[in-house]
């Protein structure tokens, strides 16, 4: 029996994405948004620092890309180009382990010291449901943690 995927690694991206995108909900939530966004996840448990990229358009979101670099990542410190991604987010593994599990909200990462958001705050709250289903749809899928 093959082990499921674990949070934070390109393959388990892919199934997500492929099952976001044939979700109808999400759809009719992301009609009309055009935007790019980043997330960031420091130490993980390969001792890595990842950063992904993804594009929200046409009702889908897709990964334009998987960065994944041994921790401390250089990545850590570079702005964020406001020129070209509406937001970006950055926290350590364990945060985005809470936040999967239901341990933790969207509202609540938000204004968490631990979880770090950079960007159009306002009109990432405007998509706060598009957000959620994304949310609900990762916490739904078989993964591991470790």
């Amino acid at each position: 029996m093959t082990q499921p995927h674990r949070l934070w690694t390109e393959p388990l991206v892919e199934i997500m994405l492929g099952r976001l995108n044939a979700d109808a909900k999400f759809r009719k939530l992301a009609a009309g948004v055009e935007a790019k966004i980043q997330l960031r996840c420091t130490d993980t448990p390969d001792g890595t620092d990842i950063v992904a990229s993804y594009h929200i358009h046409d009702s889908r979101l897709d990964c334009t890309s998987f960065d994944e670099q041994p921790a401390p990542a250089p990545m850590r410190n570079l702005p964020l180009d406001k020129s070209v991604y509406l937001a970006r987010t950055t926290a350590p593994y364990s945060i985005w382990v809470k936040l999967d599990k239901g341990e933790m909200g969207v509202i609540d990462a938000i204004i968490s010291p631990d979880y770090v958001f950079e960007g159009a705050k306002l009109k990432v709250l405007r998509h706060l449901r598009m957000f959620s289903r994304i949310s609900e749809m990762s916490q739904e899928m078989e993964k591991r943690y470790t």
